[in-house]
């Protein structure tokens, strides 16, 4: 169980999230995180894995969730990520492993059958040399979740990692990433369009600093639900949080 209980967070001056509380059991599921820009999306992530300084409870499997960041994949938005670093595909990905095995230790035939794996399952064999400057916004996206992969967590938190992505790309992307939630896992992705909300999702979490709604995809997508958190944005949501 992930459980969340009265979590405040101020950036600055920025009243960012304002009494979140959610209870998610780790039961295999993809829960889409949906809201208007600076609703705290991405900032109740960055709270989650500890990079932001919080007032409130955040637990798994009942005990304070920095006792268990091995268990925990983030996966950022491709914005982030510093393209001038000179990394190709392939030690991108099998940096993934470190968590696991070590920064310093020998890499054996379990990761390197893994990398190979997940090269061929997100289609990047013929870009595994290639440094990831020169990849497109959905190679590169690939590249991100097949470095998610590498290590085997629990929860796996996704910042918008379908913006900028060819079709082929996140239909790639949608096959690994529901094998996760087969295995038991829980996928919280942050996500923006509403027309494949209901495709995506098991369930929805609506948020505009505070949670709003939290259930069914289907009943989250109802206008009266969508309206009480989007038409509210201008008034409620200023700044630039996400």
């Amino acid at each position: 169980m992930l459980s969340i209980k009265n979590l405040n967070l101020t950036l600055g001056v920025k009243h960012v999230l304002h009494n979140v509380t959610l209870n998610i059991p780790i039961q295999g599921e993809i829960i889409g995180v949906f809201g208007p820009n600076g609703a705290g999306k991405s900032s109740l992530f960055k709270s989650i894995i500890g990079e932001f300084k919080y007032s409130g409870q955040i637990n798994y499997q009942n005990k304070p969730i920095t006792n268990h960041l091995k268990a925990i994949t983030y996966i950022p938005q491709k914005s982030q990520i510093d393209l001038d670093f000179p990394i190709d595909v392939t030690n991108v990905i099998i940096s993934g492993s470190y968590k696991n095995i070590g920064w310093f230790k020998k890499k054996g035939h379990e990761t390197k059958d893994k990398l190979n794996e997940l090269l061929k399952k997100m289609e990047l064999e013929d870009l595994r040399h290639r440094q990831i400057s020169q990849l497109s916004g959905g190679q590169l996206q690939r590249v991100l979740i097949a470095r998610a992969l590498m290590s085997e967590s629990d929860i796996y938190l996704l910042d918008e990692p379908f913006v900028g992505v060819d079709f082929r790309s996140e239909q790639i992307i949608m096959t690994q990433l529901k094998q996760l939630k087969e295995a038991g896992k829980l996928l919280l992705i942050v996500h923006h369009d509403l027309s494949s909300a209901e495709t995506y999702f098991d369930r929805i979490i609506l948020i505009n600093k505070t949670v709003k709604f939290f259930g069914d995809s289907k009943q989250a997508m109802e206008p009266e639900q969508i309206n009480s958190v989007f038409l509210s944005a201008n008034k409620e949501t200023k700044g630039s949080y996400a």
